[in-house]
């Protein structure tokens, strides 16, 4: 009962023909994201293959672009979404639109804004990206807390961090991939500390590959919650459970 909260279907596919040969069971469940209209067209055709798919659409940070503010506000008006994202702030600094300061974070600010504003009117999840910008989204508490939910994809702050949003009132869960499998310190402070019904597991497939891989598979879902299990001291079935369990809240879904 594997459940990945964030993957990109047309890049994977693009990576590796066969990667439906690799779902990691047959209840897997999965949040596909896509950025543009082209992707978002993909994914969806893609996403039919399998019955575990829930679809969503985002402006990135990473490519902020005016003709998606109208791709999206039709998408969420005829319901065809069932979450927004990967919406967020990008402060990398490896491009010069991703450098903070404050011309690059009014643009992002502005874009966010826009998702966050849609997603509350509709009632439906928001799913965030964030790199170095984790006080600039803890600064928008107060809206944030009329969301159903806000996913943190990747989650990259620490335990701090994430207990002050969730002290803040903000309905928040946070998700982790394959940087655990790096022993990353940070996520797996939180995915030790965090409370039970707030962790998700993710796989980024096909982005963020596991040391020695070209890419990441669906089916690397599976030592991504085994680890989360042995932080948690929890057999493997048991956390997959609750895993499903955050994934049906955190999206709004029957389970």
């Amino acid at each position: 009962m594997q459940s990945d909260a964030h993957l990109h279907l047309p890049a994977l596919a693009q990576k590796e023909a066969g990667f439906f040969l690799h779902l990691p069971d047959p209840d897997w469940r999965a949040a596909v994201v896509s950025h543009d209209q082209e992707e978002f067209e993909t994914s969806l055709a893609l996403g039919k293959l399998f019955s575990g798919c829930v679809q969503g659409f985002g402006i990135h940070p990473q490519g902020l672009r005016e003709d998606s503010r109208d791709f999206l506000a039709n998408l969420v008006d005829e319901r065809l979404i069932a979450f927004i994202g990967e919406a967020g702030f990008e402060f990398f600094g490896d491009r010069p639109e991703w450098i903070r300061n404050e011309e690059n974070v009014k643009r992002q600010r502005e874009f966010f804004e826009f998702q966050l504003a849609l997603a509350i009117e509709a009632r439906l999840p928001l799913l965030v990206h964030s790199r170095k910008a984790t006080d600039i989204l803890l600064g928008y508490a107060p809206t944030l807390r009329r969301l159903p939910s806000l996913i943190f994809h990747g989650w990259p702050g620490r335990i701090h961090d994430a207990k002050a949003f969730l002290s803040k009132g903000v309905n928040a869960f946070f998700s982790f991939g394959t940087p655990l499998l790096r022993q990353a310190a940070h996520g797996l402070e939180c995915c030790k500390a965090l409370p039970a019904d707030r962790i998700l597991s993710e796989t980024d497939a096909p982005w963020q590959p596991p040391r020695g891989c070209g890419w990441t598979r669906l089916d690397h879902i599976i030592p991504i919650s085994r680890l989360i299990a042995s932080v948690r001291g929890l057999p493997p079935e048991e956390m997959e459970n609750l895993l499903r369990a955050n994934f049906n809240t955190a999206f709004r879904l029957e389970d």
